[in-house]
């Protein structure tokens, strides 16, 4: 199964989250936790998405543990959502989701 960046969504407008899945992946001496996203809809073939970004990952999981969000998600229900990209005070820029 074909898997690719979240980041390839970035400027692909609307899609919708379909599963959402907790992933813990061993980098270096490192953890890093990411999530596993699939879509309803593809893009160049492609369903299956990961990120490690923490703005995202913590909308579904918090310290490992399944947002409302996810949970929902995981119970069938779809959330329609697009990547935007929010600039904070100190002038550093992050990406979120954001419900559409």
């Amino acid at each position: 199964m074909a898997e690719a960046s979240l980041s390839k969504l970035d400027d692909k407008g609307v899609f919708t989250i379909i599963s959402v899945e907790n992933v813990e992946r061993k980098v270096g001496k490192e953890t890093i936790t990411e999530v596993n996203i699939e879509t309803e809809e593809a893009f160049d073939g492609v369903q299956n998405f990961y990120t490690s970004r923490k703005m995202i990952v913590g909308k579904f999981y918090d310290n490992g543990k399944p947002t409302q969000l996810a949970q929902d998600i995981q119970k069938g229900k779809k959330h329609r959502v697009k990547i935007i990209k929010q600039r904070f005070g100190n002038g550093r820029e992050d990406f979120d989701i954001a419900k559409s």
